[in-house]
């Protein structure tokens, strides 16, 4: 009589259980990996909305081109009008927006604050320099914010 080779029940049921263990490992891992993976999209559009941002406000006048700034400037009723730094201490949080404040749709769940305030850099006087903070929020992420120092000089 020849002898026959087969797996027993045993070996079966512990070859299964090895292979259910394994593949629930694999997926909680890919799952996880899935759910992240929009996160540093998001993150990355964040970072260039506060970028886009702070490069708009670094590119004007430290002073008011009109002169005098008396918090209420001729002729700037919104953003496209806007022409020194100070002038963005007037812009309230909201939607990301183009440069002349029209909505981008595409946008609408980023959030935008900007802060511009008198602070002292190194050896300048407060009045002489200001900071600008630029926060970008978006309900999957942590807040972004990007910071600058305009300066007056000659």
């Amino acid at each position: 009589m020849r002898r026959q080779s087969a797996f027993t029940l045993i070996e079966i049921i512990v070859t299964i259980l090895v292979i259910g263990v394994a593949a629930s490992a694999l997926l909680s891992v890919f799952s996880s990996m899935v759910r992240g993976s929009a996160d540093p999209v998001i993150q990355q559009q964040a970072t260039t909305i506060a970028e886009a941002y702070l490069e708009e406000i670094m590119l004007r006048s430290f002073d008011d081109p009109q002169g005098g700034e008396t918090g209420n400037d001729e002729g700037e009723a919104g953003r496209a009008d806007y022409d020194d730094v100070k002038d963005y201490r007037s812009l309230a949080p909201g939607p990301a927006a183009d440069q002349f404040d029209n909505p981008v749709a595409a946008l609408s769940a980023y959030t935008v604050t900007v802060t511009v305030t008198n602070a002292a850099l190194g050896g300048l006087p407060v009045a002489d320099s200001l900071r600008v903070d630029v926060n970008v929020s978006h309900p999957a992420i942590d807040d972004i914010l990007l910071s600058s120092f305009r300066t007056r000089y000659p």
